[in-house]
């Protein structure tokens, strides 16, 4: 893990704050956009959009299943009627 970096932030009245801008930087965040924060018991942790959906892949990965998933075999098996179907009728004609 790299250095703990830490920066005192003044929070408004109506509960906005700004992130340092070697904060976006590290995060990789330029421009306006989204973060996530969750409540850790008494912490708050602020991850970036990209940094979420890297974890739901990751925790989605052992169920992923191998080879092709039902609906690209059934849309294989469709594509593979109509071309035969398409050459019976070419034959015919």
């Amino acid at each position: 893990m790299g250095t703990i970096k830490q920066r005192t932030v003044p929070v408004s009245a109506n509960g906005r704050m700004n992130l340092p801008a070697d904060m976006r930087r590290a995060l990789g965040l330029s421009g306006a956009g989204h973060l996530l924060l969750t409540l850790e018991g008494d912490e708050v942790v602020i991850t970036t959009t990209r940094q979420a959906i890297q974890r739901v892949r990751e925790l989605a990965a052992p169920y992923r299943p191998n080879g092709d998933l039902e609906s690209e075999q059934l849309i294989r098996q469709r594509r593979e009627e109509a071309a035969r179907e398409n050459n019976e009728e070419e034959d015919q004609s």
